[in-house]
């Protein structure tokens, strides 16, 4: 599945991987051009101790894509040209900051059933007034995927007390939760976290399991 990947999407998976490896919700988030050169990267730093300058860390409010835009120059580029790549759709805080970022695109590889808010677009008129364009999920395998390492991380993290959110993830992909709840029992995400793979093949693995 890795090889298949684009330079934006691996990016952004080496950051979800990142924060998997750091304890924290593996959710990352690149800005690109349009022909695909990274220009920044974030990653969810919530239960992080520290962070590059510029990004946030040990708040509520440090979450990938605003890490991600927080980076980039003030007057920098032409930003309408540019794409905010995320894996998992924007909560109400990163979708408010794409928008005023001066961003126009946005591509998230996973869907989030519980505070994904690409449906707040148009809802006021501000929300409305910019020609924005969101690409959603366009490969069922790395969806599944990027649920199953949420999963995993939060059945770990809050020793699998019951999860709205998860619950809310089993409607619309149960095989990603499925996976993420073997993965749990089997313990082989945390070994490769202490085997330090990389999140090329750690990605591969996974793939190897759908």
């Amino acid at each position: 599945m890795w090889e298949t990947l684009s330079p934006p999407w691996r990016a952004c998976l080496e950051e979800a991987w990142q924060a998997y490896c750091g304890g924290t919700i593996p959710i990352g988030a690149v800005v690109a051009d349009g022909k695909g050169t990274i220009l920044s990267r974030g990653r969810n730093r919530i239960f992080d101790a520290g962070a590059p300058a510029g990004q946030v860390c040990q708040t509520e409010l440090a979450h990938a894509e605003l890490n991600a835009l927080l980076s980039l120059g003030v007057d920098e580029g032409n930003r309408r040209s540019w794409i905010l790549y995320t894996t998992t759709e924007p909560c109400p805080l990163c979708l408010g900051a794409f928008y005023m970022s001066g961003i126009r695109t946005l591509h998230y590889a996973s869907r989030d059933p519980w505070a994904g808010s690409v449906n707040l677009l148009g809802a006021t008129p501000y929300l409305g007034r910019k020609p924005i364009k969101i690409v959603g999920p366009d490969s069922t395998g790395l969806e599944m995927i990027i649920i199953a390492l949420f999963v995993e991380w939060e059945l770990y993290t809050w020793r699998e007390r019951p999860s709205i959110v998860r619950e809310k993830m089993r409607e619309i992909v149960s095989p990603g939760v499925i996976l993420g709840e073997q993965l749990y029992k089997s313990g082989l995400l945390r070994q490769m976290r202490t085997d330090k793979l990389p999140a090329s093949e750690v990605i591969s693995r996974l793939g190897e399991m759908l």
